[in-house]
């Protein structure tokens, strides 16, 4: 048997498990030919009385490793209806989502996802950018009518596939699946390892409005594949990759790696700085608190004295290493406070 094959139905096995698991929590009759109960009845809002990251624990849920799969990554098999994970990095990844069957792929992060060769595996991308500290009223109904009239299984995604994605993820076990709300927030917690930095996603899947398949029915919505992010959502597309990128090239003390050849440190670092400029004369930015303002020039002025210790490093200065890994650390210190501050208000 392959490795391929070997993959396959591994998938194969714990589906079953969580399907089970799935019924168990939910309390209903298990049915493996049923359909997708688009109809269902979603569960009432919690009355929280606490932080919603700590009634995650209220169920506890039996242990579930991810699954193991090309180029994705936190990749659980929730229910029939509902996987969740990281992006799809590369084509790999997609075929091995189109074995596993899915049909529809739901992208809530920033990056325009790969449609065209979804759509050459025969599936579908929807395309909702979701911000970390909520989901919106519109971004509710976009989620709960793709839901409900497109095709499962879905693959729900964000970028690294540990904290919006599941939160995106969590919209579709209410409307199609009928889990309850701590069912739906224990797995955020103790499958997906949502982190508790992201109350207010938390707290939207516990207590938030969710649309009836009434409201969803008549919502104006054309499913695009490509939503277009602009302002600081779409600097911090660039910016997250970039910064994910330089912490792989820190460890190479900036230097290109076998492992990573696609990775060129003067470019990864020149993406920093482009992320940091498209943002710099955003009116949302020039605006905002003068705390905000100063972490966002703290970065992008660290942000250039580390490419230019990158091309130290390319010319084989000495001590140009240190002081790339300096301002790289300076990079991390400035988005950690902001992100501490404001992500997720």
């Amino acid at each position: 048997m392959t490795a391929k094959h070997l993959r396959l139905a591994a998938f194969t096995a714990l589906t079953s498990l969580t399907a089970l698991v799935a019924c168990q929590t939910t309390g209903e009759e298990c049915c493996p030919d049923c359909g997708p109960a688009t109809q269902l009845e979603v569960a009432a809002p919690l009355d929280l009385d606490g932080k919603a990251w700590d009634r995650a624990m209220t169920v506890e849920l039996p242990p579930v490793e991810p699954i193991e799969a090309p180029g994705l990554h936190n990749l659980f098999h929730l229910s029939e209806n509902i996987v969740s994970g990281s992006e799809p990095h590369g084509d790999e990844a997609l075929e091995a989502l189109a074995e596993m069957g899915i049909k529809t792929l739901v992208s809530v992060d920033g990056s325009a996802p790969d449609a065209e060769k979804a759509a050459e595996l025969g599936m579908r991308y929807v395309h909702v950018p979701i911000q970390y500290n909520d989901i919106s009223d519109d971004e509710m109904l976009r989620l709960s009518k793709t839901f409900r009239e497109l095709e499962g299984p879905f693959y729900v995604h964000c970028f690294h596939g540990k904290h919006r994605g599941p939160a995106g993820a969590m919209v579709g076990r209410l409307v199609l699946d009928g889990i309850g709300r701590e069912e739906a927030i224990a797995e955020m917690r103790q499958y997906c390892g949502t982190s508790e930095k992201y109350e207010g996603l938390y707290r939207l899947v516990a207590a938030g409005d969710v649309p009836s398949a009434a409201q969803t029915s008549t919502y104006d919505y054309d499913f695009p594949e490509v939503e277009q992010v602009e302002g600081v959502v779409g600097s911090m597309v660039i910016l997250s990759r970039a910064f994910d990128n330089n912490a792989l090239l820190k460890d190479t003390g900036w230097k290109v790696d076998p492992a990573h050849p696609d990775l060129d440190p003067r470019n990864e670092a020149g993406l920093l700085v482009q992320g940091f400029e498209l943002g710099e004369n955003l009116p949302e930015v020039r605006t905002a608190a003068d705390d905000y303002r100063s972490w966002w020039d703290e970065g992008l002025a660290e942000s250039r004295l580390l490419l230019e210790a990158i091309e130290a490093v390319a010319a084989g200065e000495e001590g140009a290493t240190a002081r790339a890994d300096r301002h790289f650390t300076a990079v991390k210190n400035a988005c950690s406070d902001c992100h501490g501050e404001y992500r997720n208000l």
